[in-house]
């Protein structure tokens, strides 16, 4: 039997059954090197069962799972070993898991066992040790950089570690606490027991278990450096909360509501909140208003989140931002089986890099030229700047009008839309940074929805310290994160105005900075070869655009530039 071209592609397909507490998830996901970093999925699909709930039918008292339930799930895993078989995922790229809810159950090894029956496939059941490491690789799969704390809400069970990730090298806790915590559990003891003492049962637990899972130094030097630790969550509860956080901006001014991964709130956001679902026993406002990505279920689990998340936050040391991320059990499987070299690549990079021009390289040397080598984010110099040569050219065949707007949208609903591990912040920057480079022309709506990401950027918190120079301080970085994002988005515009074909023309024309000096503007010196056919009347008035641009973007900046022109005679 001949290797067909399918087959071939096949051996990086990697399907993944994941038996969670409230729900069974299916996906194939590709793991060939190229882009194995953003672990993209071709099909996904989630059967709506939650073993923890069917333990519990009948009340309090644990009963095994019906025999109809154990068919049901049968069939479900029947056809998913179908449809790996249409895919052409080999057996031995399947892998079928489960956690503390599979564990628990009474009849566990029949449901094992009736399930290697119907498929002749293993079930893994992890213990609580490997169920966190999992959980952990997941999570640091959902980000680019991550240092801090983790929390996994599940449905009988709350996970307390520390996790680290520096150049693909993934550092976990040895000693995680797993603790009976979990959202289903909480939501039977709270209506038989008394809250307050639930709450300080709860916040003692966890002050013991903060001080078992051996926070390193390192961790909690940056921690007093920058005002606190960071947080990143996983969970359908944790997930839920997020998106409660996120209804919640005034005036609905968030502006990527579809995509949980890589939110992140202040730290007192989020304590306001959680303590306000503990005190009121419903969400903020309206509490018969429909949130999205929320079902009616984990609606009324909120409440029973909030004394959860309350009496934690009260527990833990300091903390300074909340992260939430759609990582589960499927991406750190597959983010723990790749190498560090992969690990350690740049989502935004990843995801960008199939849609680079040609010469990608001589486009990020030229806009590197009209940077100042000193004073540049490296936010910018890294990723930002990068990011938007290689999506240069991506809506070239749109309609001119059109152009602007959807590079806006290239990140939250457009072609990386669906990249793992990008957060919201780098998302608004790329979306910004590329709208200007098609000139910035956006409609009035989408001009209120390019200020909504660019107050995203704004209010993001660098430090917590309750100062108000730390609070200025804040500003004043995001604001010149914001300032040069745009500013290299509009070099673009003039530099791929004047080379559309994907090939730089050494002598054409070429940038020189004076660098601002005592408060007087940097000076951005264009040296144009006026004699060059290529540096026509058309070139010229995109060089006027820019001066336009640069001049309007300095106006009311701390922030100031010019560009200048110097007409070459060769």
């Amino acid at each position: 039997m001949s290797v067909s071209e399918t087959d071939i592609v096949s051996r990086s397909l990697v399907a993944v059954v994941d038996i969670g507490s409230n729900g069974i998830r299916f996906s194939i996901s590709s793991k060939a090197p190229h882009h194995a970093r953003i672990m993209p999925t071709v099909y996904k699909d989630r059967l709506g069962i939650s073993l923890f709930d069917v333990q519990y039918m009948n009340g309090n008292s644990k009963r095994p799972i019906p025999r109809e339930i154990i068919v049901e799930i049968c069939n479900a895993i029947q056809r998913f070993k179908l449809i790996c078989e249409d895919f052409g995922v080999s057996h031995d790229f399947v892998k079928v898991v489960a956690c503390e809810a599979t564990r628990d159950i009474i009849n566990c090894k029949e449901l094992i066992d009736e399930i290697y029956k119907a498929t002749n496939w293993h079930v893994t059941v992890f213990n609580k040790n490997q169920e966190c490491d999992i959980g952990c690789y997941g999570v640091i799969s959902s980000f680019n950089l991550v240092s801090g704390l983790f929390i996994d809400v599940g449905g009988g069970s709350f996970i307390l570690s520390w996790i680290q990730c520096k150049n693909g090298v993934v550092k976990v806790s040895s000693s995680p606490v797993t603790l009976p915590y979990g959202v289903g559990v909480i939501s039977r003891r709270i209506q038989t027991e008394d809250i307050k003492d639930l709450f300080s049962e709860i916040r003692d637990a966890v002050s013991k278990a903060i001080l078992s899972i051996n926070i390193p130094e390192e961790l909690v030097e940056h921690a007093k450096a920058t005002g606190g630790f960071d947080v990143y969550t996983c969970g359908g509860g944790m997930r839920s909360l997020g998106h409660l956080l996120i209804s919640q901006e005034e005036d609905g001014g968030y502006p990527i509501q579809t995509i949980i991964n890589g939110y992140v709130c202040s730290s007192e956001k989020f304590a306001k909140t959680v303590d306000y679902l503990l005190l009121k026993g419903h969400i903020p406002g309206n509490d018969t208003s429909k949130i999205f990505k929320v079902s009616e279920k984990r609606s009324k689990q909120l409440p029973t989140l909030g004394l959860l998340m309350s009496a934690t936050v009260e527990a833990l040391p300091r903390l300074k931002s909340m992260h939430f991320c759609d990582g589960g059990v499927r991406e750190g499987l597959l983010y723990s089986s790749i190498p560090n070299s992969i690990r350690s690549q740049d989502p935004i990079m990843i995801s960008t890099k199939p849609y680079a021009p040609m010469r990608v390289d001589k486009y990020l040397k030229l806009l590197m030229t009209s940077l100042p080598d000193t004073g540049i984010p490296r936010l910018i110099l890294d990723r930002v700047a990068p990011a938007v040569c290689n999506l240069a050219f991506v809506h070239a065949g749109y309609p001119k009008e059109l152009q602007p707007t959807a590079a806006l949208h290239v990140a939250d609903t457009g072609i990386i839309a669906g990249c793992h591990g990008l957060s919201h912040k780098i998302r608004a920057l790329v979306g910004i940074a590329l709208c200007e480079r098609w000139g910035g022309d956006v409609p009035d709506n989408e001009h209120v929805y390019k200020k909504k990401l660019e107050n995203l950027i704004m209010n993001q918190r660098l430090s917590a310290a309750f100062k108000e120079d730390s609070l200025d301080y804040d500003k004043k970085m995001n604001a010149k994160i914001v300032w040069w994002t745009r500013y290299v988005g509009m070099v673009m515009f003039l530099i791929c105005g004047v080379n559309p074909g994907g090939n730089i023309r050494d002598n054409l024309f070429s940038f020189s900075i004076n660098e601002s000096d005592n408060g007087t503007p940097m000076e951005i010196i264009i040296k144009l070869n006026k004699n060059d056919l290529k540096t026509s009347a058309s070139v010229r008035s995109r060089i006027m655009v820019l001066q336009r641009k640069v001049r309007k973007l300095s106006k009311g900046s701390l922030l100031k530039a010019k560009v200048m022109v110097e007409y070459l005679d060769e």
